[in-house]
């Protein structure tokens, strides 16, 4: 009964919000600003635009450097799946080919950021998470759930994830793991530490047999990652790249396509300088983002067929935030270019210029937080979509210290990617005749936050029009993109984590469950989109047995749209011993054996496990 109230507030909320909410912006941005507040007085991580989730009343969960040593997760695939809300649909073993969905969005509607860079595709979102950092560079991860347009423009129609690299490192180590199927890992870091400079490098190698036919694969990263201290600046360099081979054994087509193979290599540049001075603060970023895709569909013929695409991008974004009584205010741009040259793409190319604007307003217990995106698209060949607003509102409200509520609303908008209009295979056929994806989400939101246990419910509704999914109407034809004319997903979430103390150990237990329901009139089979998960449970248990030696629990169950025969249960399992100058660990994954798909009936691995070893150096 309480979900149904709760979802009747949420109807009325969003059906009053869409009539007022921008005459409301407006009137809020155009109140005069007192300039007396110190900046040292408030607290934010970053640029307004770039580090936005920092604020009580979004949709917002961070993954720490705890969480991340101790999981059982071996990438950051595996670290993603062990979220509530998130659906990461692996192809293959160790992420190699992994997609990254939220709230049941497809893989394109979901953003990923790297230290609040846009790394999205326009080839296709398949290839954003094979920028995706060593998770041992990693020192946090921040996600935001829902309408992210107004924040980061368009391809965060249903979220984000932004990955915050380590900056400093005190010590350098060597990771090396051998397990199943011939897996192997090694991967190393140096860091150099100066009077006012930090400096990284890492490299990591990864190699597999795979656990099927033609899922071999070999993965090679370098990473360089420094800051530098120049009077009330700061400037940031971030290089990655990104090189994976491997076997795709039905990973795109029909499962019948066993010999499949692709190559991709990614690479980013992103070059940060951060200014503070008294009430303002700026942040400005010069950033490269290329990528190298070649598909083979029969790997021992690759003159059957063959496709070879690269994209490039080039961009530009500087946000300012400027602190005053009434609050902060947010101002921001980025100028993008992308290109691309592709065999069966054609060239093709987009300028995108996308204008942020946004009003943090406190008072007493309550924070309101109204804003505006535009995006302006230049001669994109002959894809030509118009310009588009994103507003939106965020309100949150605090009962006392331990318990607030907030509520969301905002417009989102998705232009299709070159894959969706152009791309044809023996399997796949494009649509150049396809309309920008568009949506109008709402949000409720409760939190409690105690010594010993956290707990953070949500409601939310999402009405899309013109959603695009690859369809087919028999199981013979060949996927196609298409704009479904109404899509309304509803659901709630709910996380709780449970604080235990036990001989001055601290354990930890997390408890998530999800539920979404997409309502729309389709007899048409889904590839993407329309499959998400009706029902997720995650149970996470961190429990030490002393000091230096401890467990890892990490329970997944899942039920989607469809494939009611794959309701499987996967649980994984981490031990470790640790001391001040190494880290034994012994992981064992899918322990049960369970046979479980997350994408395209490509089956994923059975009980495997892999034994490490970190040495500090």
């Amino acid at each position: 009964r309480i979900i149904f109230i709760l979802h009747n507030h949420l109807l009325n909320l969003q059906s009053f919000m869409s009539y007022y909410y921008k005459f409301i912006l407006f009137s809020i941005l155009s109140l005069p600003l007192n300039a007396q507040r110190v900046l040292d007085e408030v607290t934010i991580k970053s640029g307004r635009i770039s580090l936005p989730f920092s604020e009580d009343n979004r949709n917002m969960i961070i993954i720490d450097s705890i969480f991340l040593e101790n999981s059982s997760a071996k990438n950051l695939s595996e670290i993603l799946q062990q979220v509530v809300g998130l659906d990461i649909r692996r192809r293959g073993n160790d992420g190699i080919q992994s997609d990254l969905y939220i709230r049941g969005g497809s893989f394109d509607q979901t953003l990923l950021l790297i230290n609040g860079i846009k790394v999205e595709d326009s080839q296709t979102g398949h290839h954003q998470m094979n920028l995706s950092v060593p998770i041992e560079l990693i020192d946090k991860i921040e996600i935001l759930k829902g309408s992210g347009s107004r924040i980061f423009g368009m391809n965060a129609f249903n979220g984000a994830v932004n990955i915050i690299t380590k900056k400093i490192k005190k010590k350098g180590d060597i990771n090396l793991s051998y397990g199943s199927f011939k897996t192997f890992q090694g991967s190393a870091s140096v860091p150099f530490n100066r009077k006012k400079s930090s400096h990284i490098i890492s490299s990591t190698f990864r190699r597999s047999d795979g656990y099927r036919f033609n899922t071999d694969y070999n993965y090679y990263n370098l990473l360089y990652s420094g800051i530098m201290e120049m009077n009330n600046s700061d400037l940031e360099i971030l290089f990655t790249n990104s090189d994976r081979k491997f076997g795709a054994n039905g990973f795109y087509a029909s499962p019948e396509a066993k010999d499949q193979y692709e190559e991709t290599n990614g690479s980013l540049l992103n070059i940060k300088l951060k200014k503070k001075r008294e009430n303002i603060s700026s942040e400005s970023s010069l950033y490269w983002r290329r990528h190298n895709d070649t598909y083979i569909y029969i790997r021992q013929n690759p003159s059957f067929y063959k496709n070879n695409h690269i994209s490039h991008k080039l961009g530009f974004q500087n946000n300012i935030s400027i602190f005053s009584d009434i609050g902060i205010t947010g101002i921001g741009i980025d100028l993008s270019n992308t290109w691309l040259r592709s065999n069966n793409l054609g060239d093709r190319n987009r300028f995108i210029t996308t204008i942020f604007v946004e009003q943090l307003l406190n008072k007493n217990k309550f924070s309101f937080t109204p804003g505006i995106a535009i995006s302006i698209y230049e001669k994109p060949n002959n894809d030509l979509f118009k310009s588009k607003l994103f507003p939106g509102i965020d309100i949150g409200y605090k009962l006392s210290d331990k318990v607030s509520l907030n509520a969301n609303v905002g417009e989102t908008f998705r232009i299709p990617t070159f894959t969706d209009l152009y791309y044809s295979d023996p399997n796949n056929e494009g649509n150049e005749n396809l309309d920008p994806e568009k949506a109008l989400t709402s949000e409720l939101g409760f939190k409690l936050s105690e010594e010993n246990y956290r707990i953070n419910f949500s409601l939310f509704r999402r009405k899309s029009s013109d959603l695009i999914d690859y369809v087919k109407t028999n199981q013979n034809d060949k996927w196609s993109p298409l704009n479904i004319k109404s899509v309304i997903t509803t659901g709630f979430e709910f996380d709780t984590k449970l604080f235990i103390k036990i001989n001055n150990n601290l354990n930890t237990i997390n408890l998530g469950y999800a539920y979404i329901n997409d309502d729309y009139e389709n007899d048409l089979l889904s590839r993407y989109s329309l499959n998400s998960y009706k029902h997720r449970l995650i149970l996470n248990f961190d429990f030490k047995l002393s000091k230096i030696v401890s467990n890892y629990l990490s329970y997944r169950y899942g039920v989607r749209e469809y494939q009611d025969d794959n309701n499987k249960s996967v649980v994984d399992y981490k031990f470790s011993i640790k001391r001040e100058k190494w880290e034994f660990t012994f992981n064992l994954n899918n322990i049960f054996d369970s046979k479980y798909y997350e994408t395209n009936l490509v089956q994923m691995p059975g009980r495997n496990l892999a034994v490490g070893l970190n040495i500090n150096i």
